[in-house]
């Protein structure tokens, strides 16, 4: 059982009946999840809007509380300027970080697309995504702990200056969010937080204590010396019990062998799981019998990319669990050439 400690200042846990759930969505390359309280109270990320679209359309989900976008790369905020600008969902507040050396037209869209909501009075703007902004985030069921950026970081932001933090890339600025549900830690959602970060994080000794962890960076580098330290320093301080990638079967050939195997140096009995099946798996999945993912949309469900799919976490009776289960997602793993998840580490001297 998932311990009920403290996860972000938010009021005490009510009565309401409404179901609380995080939805982490097979978006391909990149990030999504949903928060909800009976209603959509938080989107993290929007890799791409179609996926999400029809996951609130599924919820009978109209408005989003807040909006969320843990770093300005393409893959978690290509589809948030056409989810601000739709006409039958209504945003209530975008949460971001500036970062001065994006230039690209796609960002470009979205601060003028938040520039023209603001200026009606249909959307709140705030751009200081840190461990300043807690405990804004939270509802009354919903804990959002912001845990990175800090203070530093905030102030500085993304630079290639030679301060005493040493450089910060857009990775460097990812925030790292941590969400629970009536009061129990569930899904800690780094963003792309980078080697450099992690190390802040440890300094300040913050609680990052999570049964579900959304590997940072989609399985990717993590900037340092040794993604393989990486991982199992992550790991170490998060314990969960669960390892999402999210990530695409067709972009590139991730998660990375030596983070997986920096996951497994922390422990031997996490699970793992991708959105989308990796190429470092499974050459074709042409005869793949897939009858275990969940109703939610998942961007692979029709191109048969999936692996775990889009991924539902709820907290009942004070238990974080998931779905697909463990059982029904292993029986999938069995058709797969070579699973990762499943190879144990290699030892090193």
């Amino acid at each position: 059982m998932i311990s009920n400690s403290k996860a972000g200042s938010c009021e005490s846990p009510s009565e309401d009946p409404a179901e609380l759930r995080v939805v982490i969505l097979d978006v391909g390359h990149g990030n999504s999840a949903i928060v909800y309280d009976g209603e959509a109270h938080l989107v993290v990320d929007v890799a791409q809007e179609l996926t999400l679209i029809k996951e609130l359309d599924l919820s009978k989900a109209r408005e989003i509380s807040h909006l969320v976008l843990s770093h300005a790369d393409a893959d978690h905020i290509r589809g948030a300027a056409a989810l601000l600008a739709h006409a039958d969902l209504q945003v209530g507040s975008l949460w971001v970080n500036p970062d001065p050396t994006k230039i690209s037209q796609l960002f470009i869209d979205l601060m003028y697309i938040a520039q023209d909501q603001f200026l009606a009075g249909r959307l709140n703007v705030s751009t200081n995504l840190n461990i300043g902004a807690n405990p804004a985030l939270c509802s009354n069921r919903i804990g959002v702990e912001i845990v990175h950026p800090g203070i530093v970081y905030a102030i500085s932001g993304q630079s290639r200056a030679r301060r005493p933090q040493g450089q910060i890339s857009s990775n460097g600025m990812s925030a790292v969010l941590r969400v629970s549900l009536d009061g129990a830690p569930a899904v800690l959602l780094p963003g792309d937080l980078d080697d450099r970060g992690l190390r802040t994080i440890l300094e300040t000794a913050s609680d990052i204590s999570a049964p579900v962890l959304v590997f940072p960076h989609h399985g990717g580098g993590s900037g340092g010396s040794s993604n393989r330290d990486f991982a199992r320093q992550l790991c170490e301080a998060v314990r969960p019990r669960l390892v999402i990638f999210s990530h695409g079967r067709n972009m590139f050939s991730n998660p990375r062998a030596d983070i997986v195997a920096g996951i497994r140096d922390a422990s031997t009995d996490v699970d793992i799981a991708c959105t989308q099946l990796s190429r470092n798996c499974h050459a074709s999945t042409e005869s793949l019998i897939v009858d275990h993912l969940t109703e939610r949309p998942a961007m692979g469900r029709s191109s048969n990319a999936c692996c775990a799919g889009s991924i539902v976490i709820r907290l009942v009776d004070g238990v974080v669990s998931w779905t697909p289960s463990r059982e029904k997602h292993a029986q999938f793993v069995d058709l797969v050439e070579s699973p990762m998840c499943r190879l144990a580490p290699v030892t090193t001297t």
